[in-house]
């Protein structure tokens, strides 16, 4: 099972557990939504029943979330744990459940269906807590963002910032990732090939393995950041 999400929004890192896919949010989306929709958001929300988890996301940004009591009944949420874009925060929420957000007005989300992950997809477990599999914190978290980082920075083809895309990587014993899936491609698959590429075979702290997989949301960046400043102006 999935333990562990994180985001690199700009390089910056958000955590969760335990995701088994990504839903994003469309380009039609992001124009759509008052500035609360768009205002980073500290959420503390931990792995639990989806009906629970979004009552949480509400109380949080005080955003309505619209949905049928009976179409999120039997469903988990993985829960998050970080300060991101409150539409990408409910994306996380819904992983692996086979649901979708929408907007319904101007400050409220109505939860629905995604026909095409209900055929193909099971419905996610409900949540379960191991106590033997420890959380992922910030100290954990910085140590994975930073070799991810390196590794995406190093070519100008895969530098994170400017575009949105879901993957899972697995970790192995020794601390390197051993497969990478992209969840949810961006728009331009021969980059999305490219990161996959940059990150298989990357080495990471033996200790990483606990978390295995972890699923990384990478998205856009505000306008004039740049963490890849100091990388080589190179692509393979």
């Amino acid at each position: 099972m999935t333990r562990c999400v994180f985001a690199l929004v700009a390089c910056t890192i958000l955590f969760a557990s335990p995701p088994l896919a990504a839903q994003m949010r469309t380009p039609a989306e992001a124009s759509q939504g008052s500035a609360e929709t768009h205002a980073p958001t500290r959420f503390d929300i931990d792995a639990q029943p989806l009906a629970t988890a979004l009552r949480g996301y509400s109380e949080a940004t005080g955003i309505a979330v619209l949905f049928d009591d009976s179409l999120v009944a039997g469903r988990s949420s993985p829960g998050i744990h970080g300060t991101i874009d409150p539409r990408d925060a409910l994306r996380v929420l819904l992983v692996g459940t086979g649901l979708n957000a929408h907007f319904a007005s101007m400050n409220a989300f109505t939860v629905t269906a995604d026909p095409a992950t209900q055929a193909d997809a099971p419905m996610a477990p409900a949540a379960q807590v191991h106590d033997d599999v420890p959380p992922l914190d910030e100290r954990g978290a910085a140590v994975i963002q930073a070799a991810i980082e390196a590794a995406l920075c190093a070519h100008v083809a895969t530098r994170p910032g400017s575009f949105r895309l879901a993957l899972q990587v697995w970790i192995d014993t020794a601390g390197a990732i051993t497969e990478v899936s992209a969840l949810a491609p961006s728009d331009d698959p021969r980059r999305d090939a490219r990161v996959v590429t940059a990150l298989r075979g990357l080495r990471l702290p033996a200790s990483t393995y606990r978390f295995s997989p972890v699923t990384v949301l990478l998205t856009p960046s505000a306008p004039g950041v740049y963490r890849c400043a100091g990388s080589r102006e190179w692509e393979s």
